[in-house]
């Protein structure tokens, strides 16, 4: 099991990193792609190399000192190196071009002095395999621990600086997929750190019987599975983000476009001039058209806000505060209360027939303060909606309704 998800992972990262070198080739290559292609590749061929089977086979080829579990952890080296990079790059410390590429030839250059460092310690150490082990020569369990903790603090020395860097840059960014998808990269790096400490165990095991495993243990072929899926799926939000967040929007705009409903249909009943399509009322709409429906459905319902100007009630909104309840002691937002009485007051004087008196043709819906920040169709939305609950439960706009009705009651309609 451990070498089947050991496989599975080293694909997740093998196949991101061709894809990102395919599609940022070129003399116009974005050098943070190339970074994150790098990492995925050298990570990926770790991983693989790291599987159990895969680390006995190389074992059973190779020299018998190990060599498996130095390549392994001479390409994760080179992965670390390439995040540290990365992160260079997103840091705005760095004065201009010339300073960021300082800062990268330092890191480079103590990378090289990692690995030299490592390999020294490694050969130091002596070691030899065996029976699914790598075992340090007699007495020198304390340099293989040595060299399994210079690798774990270079790797989590390197990742730290990246999840700041991705802070840094992420709380600079306006809610977006960008910024999914940086926080998911930074999450990815946040649990790379725990799985590069989790060579701990080794040195431990290092420390008291000189040898450790040979290969990924469960925890660690986990932990690599959940950073790869971190890491790929934060790297290639853009890509996959708005597929998934479609159905959640058009979900969202249909339950709107349902929610409008009583205002809309009582609109369309008294000024069915409003429809900008037959098909208006025959049902509702397809899941994947109802953002568009929704956005149709608004402008029908201001454009009855509109017709039904000269038909204002301009005593509505006092009629509102004398009504039982007024605009208070409930859920619904008392500016929305105003407005769906004017609303609904109109609409009984448009029925009647009867233009009440002192209702100027210019004068504007939107009664409260709510109405003059609203900047977009979601906005507009989801203000209609809250005017919809109360056009349809406030006792304040019934009471509105009534005094309207009886207004109108013996009179002879005219026109």
């Amino acid at each position: 099991m451990t070498d089947v998800a050991g496989c599975l992972t080293a694909a997740v990262f093998l196949v991101f990193a061709v894809h990102r070198f395919t599609v940022t080739r070129g003399e116009a290559a974005d050098p943070a792609q190339l970074r994150v292609a790098g990492f995925a590749l050298c990570m990926g061929a770790a991983v693989l190399l790291n599987a159990p089977t895969a680390a006995a086979a190389v074992d059973a080829i190779a020299p018998p000192w190990g060599v498996a579990l130095l390549v392994t952890h001479g390409l994760k080296t080179g992965a670390f190196t390439c995040l540290a990079t990365l992160a260079l790059a997103l840091d705005p410390q760095a004065a201009g071009p010339d300073a960021e590429r300082r800062r990268r030839r330092r890191q480079i250059r103590l990378a090289v002095a990692v690995q030299a460092g490592a390999v020294g310690l490694f050969l130091a150490a002596g070691t030899r395999t065996g029976d699914g082990y790598v075992a340090a020569a007699d007495g020198r369990g304390w340099v293989l621990a040595l060299y399994n903790a210079l690798y774990a603090g270079y790797g989590w020395w390197c990742l730290l600086g990246l999840v700041r860097a991705l802070a840094r840059h992420t709380r600079r960014i306006a809610p977006s997929l960008l910024r999914t998808g940086l926080r998911l990269m930074m999450l990815a790096a946040a649990v790379g750190a725990v799985w590069t400490l989790w060579v701990q165990e080794d040195v431990v095991a290092d420390l008291a019987h000189g040898r450790q495993g040979l290969g990924a243990d469960p925890v660690s072929t986990a932990l690599a599975a959940v950073t790869s899926l971190l890491a790929t799926g934060g790297a290639t939000t853009t890509l996959w983000g708005d597929r998934i967040a479609a159905p959640v929007r058009w979900l969202r705009a249909y339950r709107t476009y349902r929610a409008l409903e009583p205002l809309w249909a009582e609109l369309h009943a008294t000024l069915p001039e409003i429809a900008l399509s037959s098909s208006a009322s025959a049902g509702g709409p397809r899941l994947r058209h109802a953002e568009f429906a929704l956005y149709r459905r608004v402008i029908e319902i201001r454009d009855g806000h509109v017709a039904l100007r000269p038909y204002l009630q301009p005593r509505a909104p006092a009629w509102v505060t004398e009504a039982p309840g007024g605009t208070g002691g409930g859920p619904l937002d008392p500016d929305a209360v105003v407005e769906a009485a004017v609303i609904a007051a109109a609409l009984e004087n448009r029925r009647a027939g009867r233009l009440p008196d002192g209702a100027p043709e210019s004068r504007e819906y939107g009664h409260g303060p709510r109405t003059a920040l609203l900047e977009t169709v979601e906005d507009e939305a989801a203000w209609l909606v809250q005017v919809t609950r109360a056009f349809a439960r406030s006792p304040a706009v019934e009471d509105v309704r009534n005094r309207v009705r009886a207004q109108w009651q013996g009179t002879e309609r005219v026109g």
